[in-house]
């Protein structure tokens, strides 16, 4: 009885892609399902009958779950281009007002290796978290985490460096810490991006069946 109901799951949950979507998809399939079962309970039919019938009324499991994926397909709306825009223009203005007050160049604030480094060591922190369960979400999470380890993790490197020149050549001190608070702003900024796309490309956590059964 029971698992008959749990197998119509699975191939459901088979045919939807992404595990946050698939998640979502199948505790609401279990809600619609067992309120199906129990109405035909009340109606008088035999516990094993009963099962049959409801996922006979369910309809194909392999054609509901493309559906699932394709009415929840991940995607930026308009709405959310616009405010992304709308807040990428605001960030641009405020952080030229902020080269222009302190009197600093852009320049100070590119440096390409503490980028490759900071952004490499995100990423493989991402590939490994995720391991054989890879998807955009999963790397966005895990990436948003990693850059924070790797700018922290080359900031130290930076420091304990800095130490070490302070005696034998105290001239290069001073870049040697400007190139390590660089490496953890480009973490901080790296998470935050990663962050803001996750939002956006989540798809709903409920509702994620909602008119795909009559």
């Amino acid at each position: 009885m029971q698992k008959d109901m749990s197998d119509y799951l699975d191939r459901v949950c088979a045919a939807i892609r992404g595990n946050t979507l698939r998640q979502a998809a199948r505790g609401e399939l279990a809600d619609h399902i067992n309120e199906r079962y129990g109405e035909l309970l009340k109606e008088g039919l035999a516990p094993e009958t009963a099962a049959l019938e409801t996922v006979k009324r369910m309809g194909d499991p392999e054609t509901l779950g493309r559906r699932i994926s394709a009415a929840n397909r991940m995607s930026f709306s308009c709405r959310g281009l616009v405010t992304i825009g709308i807040g990428l223009a605001v960030a641009v203005l405020i952080l030229a007002l902020g080269f222009y007050t302190i009197g600093g160049e852009l320049a100070f604030f590119i440096d390409l290796p503490s980028l490759i480094l900071v952004g490499g060591l995100s990423a493989a922190y991402a590939l490994l978290h995720c391991g054989k369960e890879m998807s955009l979400l999963r790397f966005l999470g895990a990436l948003k985490t990693g850059a924070l380890y790797a700018g922290v993790i080359i900031w130290i490197i930076g420091i304990m460096t800095m130490l070490h020149k302070m005696q034998s050549d105290p001239y290069t001190v001073g870049s040697i810490i400007a190139v390590s608070m660089i490496s953890l702003l480009y973490g901080l900024l790296i998470s935050a991006a990663a962050r803001i796309t996750e939002k956006h490309l989540s798809p709903p956590e409920a509702g994620v069946i909602r008119g795909l059964i009559e």
